[in-house]
């Protein structure tokens, strides 16, 4: 009952987090209740430092054109693919640096998924539609 009461409560502040961008309270702990050790801490403190970075790299994803929108899969779910999509635009990111970035970001998820013994319901996240709105690129609402 413990693991399940721990697995239900990362994933409500996962998924609350990840839609401004992605997890910024990583829990201390494991599944089982355990405290994480320095280098698990030291993981999540990092995990932390390239969400920052990955958002103040994509800022106002603005554009000159639709064409300059662009999707980015972001975060690694425990059976696979990314946990959702982020939104940028070629116009003002250097598409190489936030793809170092966000690359770094899911394998250190995935890292930390494995270490904590997390899994999620597997359902394939899918990929949004984007749309070019004055002047700005965004996820198209239904």
């Amino acid at each position: 009952m413990r693991r399940i009461v721990y697995i239900s409560t990362f994933l409500i502040l996962l998924s609350a987090d990840l839609a401004t961008f992605g997890p910024r309270n990583v829990l201390p702990f494991r599944i089982d209740g355990s405290r994480l050790d320095a280098a698990q801490q030291s993981d999540a403190q990092r995990l932390e430092e390239l969400h920052g970075m990955i958002k103040r790299e994509i800022g106002t994803p603005s554009a000159n054109e639709p064409s300059q929108c662009n999707l980015i899969g972001f975060g690694s779910k425990p059976c696979g693919g990314p946990w959702s999509y982020l939104v940028y635009s070629t116009a003002e990111t250097d598409d190489s640096r936030l793809k170092q970035l966000v690359s770094e970001f899911n394998q250190l998820a995935k890292k930390i998924n494995e270490e904590r013994g997390l899994f999620s319901d597997c359902a394939v996240t899918p990929k949004p539609k984007v749309e070019f709105v004055d002047g700005v690129c965004t996820v198209k609402r239904k």
